[in-house]
């Protein structure tokens, strides 16, 4: 095929990224418009509200961008690429105009190996089929070298399933022929010699099927004898992929089906991934299919799931299609809302249901604890899966709920509660006292965000994003991060006697023991002389020459810290990271995704010290 877009560039390396779209008069939705999408988003509402259909209109556009059912904009996600393809960064199409580039764009996706920049359809119907093996010859030509279709994953989803089954078979035995005839061509070479030079092109299946199902092992396949795949379970005999749960099934098509082409740079809509899902499962197969493709590509989810919602409503694409507005935008951004829309909440609650999340909660504290929440459930699930995480507000939440914890868990039978709150404006004997409760942690650092600081894993974020090249350069980060860090010196010691006055300036309720045996003016003399105790506490630990004193000793502590390492624990981590997120030029929330996801892959003893917490919540009988 002519490359209609110049020699210079080949056009099936592109990628993309809907940046947003807009439909109207599209029955049952009225008008649905979005904006600046980022790389989850999800879109859910009552039964009938239009999910369907809005999805159905995305992917025809797609399928035909001569006929586009809606207007859409389409990033490139490597601006210097594409801007060799389309002219610019960005792509428009305008409902009912044809946009004969884009449509030739779309039919350059056919190809064999990678797949990039293009768009995959997962559908909801994913139910269970027996596989029709094709037969394997000396002449079966290696899957990846043949070009596929266009629209192959444009297709239903249970029609590819077969295919890509047989498809891994024919990758096997393709290799173990070239192995044969390279032997051959090669007699000197050791074994050890020649694998090197041809990996075991199944081995990433069996590593995502572990990765999905922690307790189950992926037998080796033989191209000689074709059945459908088999597992085990500990030390088991091997049994048959369809003994799998129905669950277990769907999360491994759906994730085999965007490994098979190494899926990279491209949309990918799934209809309801909670179906036949549990939410532990649910939650570990998205972020799973989020890193195949080194997490470059954008999903869009269509769901009725609460648990999906709340788990990522904070990265501020989560919509809920409000179908009591008559005019305007239904598109009810959820990060938006506030007190004028107790309409739209209620809508959600009783449209979108309830889930089952099992005994073990974890309660967070924090200010942003609906960010905070995607970052201790992504830690928590790789040591105590069975934890689920719930934002609590407030320390002072958080305290009340330590004092009625154990009330709660003697009257509340099978729920077990566990609490993390930041460390701020604690004094190590104040912690101590907190942790006497076993139940209870605080972290090691100021705030969650202080474990987002690591130069090395920011470098890498900043590569992946395709941002200026002296921010893929750690040791430039690491120079950023102190200097931002020194230039916040005077507002981390002011944050610090904020919090330690807020902490340790309140007079405490007096508690008198078995007043029911005293007379009231024994009580009266107790209140009394236990508040004027309090007060006098309070006038010597709060006095000028106490808190002037206490200033120095901060000071010390934080311009000694800058020398060392320490001061990534100490300093307020959420400014900090919040400057050199401006620095990048990219939004918190999408650095912090990355972050998240990069670490946890590459690096995750940056997140030690909060998976030791969830390995002792584990350990508690």
């Amino acid at each position: 095929m002519i490359n209609p877009f110049g020699n210079d560039f080949d056009t099936r390396d592109a990628a993309m990224h809907i940046r947003k779209f807009a439909i109207t008069n599209y029955a049952p939705i009225a008008k649905f418009e979005t904006d600046e999408l980022g790389d989850i988003v999800i879109i859910s509402g009552a039964n009938g509200s239009g999910k369907t259909r809005l999805k159905q209109a995305i992917i025809q556009t797609f399928q035909n961008p001569n006929g586009p059912q809606l207007n859409i904009d389409v990033d490139s996600t490597r601006p210097n690429k594409e801007a060799a393809i389309w002219g610019s960064q960005t792509l428009s199409m305008t409902k009912g105009v044809a946009n004969p580039q884009f449509a030739e764009y779309m039919k350059t996706r056919s190809r064999g190996g990678t797949y990039t920049g293009s768009v995959i359809q997962i559908d909801s119907n994913r139910s269970v089929q027996p596989i029709q093996f094709e037969s394997i010859t000396l002449a079966t030509p290696d899957p990846d070298d043949v070009d596929i279709e266009h629209t192959f994953f444009l297709s239903p989803f249970i029609n590819r399933w077969q295919s890509i089954v047989n498809k891994i078979f024919q990758k096997v035995a393709n290799v173990d022929n070239k192995i044969a005839a390279y032997v051959k061509a090669n007699l000197t070479k050791t074994g050890k010699e020649v694998l090197a030079n041809f990996p075991n092109p199944f081995e990433p299946y069996q590593k995502i099927f572990t990765k999905l199902l922690p307790d189950k092992t992926l037998d080796d396949i033989d191209p000689k004898n074709l059945r459908e795949f088999h597992y085990r379970v500990g030390d088991s005999g091997p049994l048959a992929f369809s003994t799998l749960s129905a669950g277990e099934q769907e999360v491994v098509k759906i994730a085999f089906d965007l490994m098979w082409k190494q899926i990279r740079h491209c949309v990918i809509f799934l209809d309801e991934p909670e179906l036949h899902l549990h939410p532990t499962l649910t939650f570990r197969l998205i972020e799973t299919i989020k890193e195949i493709g080194d997490n470059t590509n954008q999903f869009f989810f269509f769901t009725h799931s609460a648990d999906l919602i709340s788990t990522y409503y904070s990265t501020g694409d989560v919509y809920f299609i409000d179908m009591d507005v008559s005019s305007g935008n239904q598109a009810r951004r959820l990060i938006n809302l506030d007190g004028e829309h107790q309409a739209t909440a209620r809508a959600m609650g009783n449209n979108l249901g309830l889930f089952a999340v099992g005994k073990k909660l974890v309660f967070v504290e924090g200010e942003d604890v609906s960010i905070d929440r995607v970052t201790y459930h992504k830690v928590s699930q790789r040591v105590f899966p069975e934890a689920y995480v719930l934002p609590i507000g407030s320390v002072e939440n958080i305290t009340a709920l330590n004092r009625l914890s154990k009330e709660l868990q003697a009257s509340i039978f099978g729920i077990d509660f566990f609490m993390i709150r930041d460390r701020d404006g604690l004094r190590a004997d104040q912690i101590a006292k907190i942790e006497e409760n076993p139940r209870f942690r605080c972290l090691r650092r100021r705030h969650v965000e202080n474990y987002f600081l690591d130069a090395e894993v920011l470098a890498a974020v900043a590569r992946k994003l395709y941002l200026d090249d002296q921010w893929q350069d750690a040791d430039k980060v690491q120079e950023r991060l102190l200097e931002i860090a020194k230039e916040l010196l005077p507002y981390a010691v002011t944050l610090h006697m904020k919090q330690v006055i807020t902490v340790n300036g309140t007079v405490r309720a007096p508690q008198i023991t078995n007043v029911g045996s005293k007379e009231l003016s024994e009580v009266k003399q107790e209140f009394v002389s236990s508040v004027s105790g309090s007060l006098s506490g309070l006038s010597s630990s709060l006095s000028a020459s106490e808190i002037d004193k206490e200033f120095e000793n901060e000071e010390t502590r934080l311009t000694k810290s800058l020398t060392g390492k320490s001061w990534k624990a100490l300093f307020p981590g959420k400014l900090i990271f919040g400057k050199i997120c401006g620095d990048f030029g990219v939004s918190t929330n999408r650095i912090r995704r990355a972050y998240l996801d990069t670490a946890l892959r590459d690096k995750p003893e940056v997140f030690s010290e909060l998976t030791k917490v969830f390995e002792a919540f584990k350990a508690i009988d």
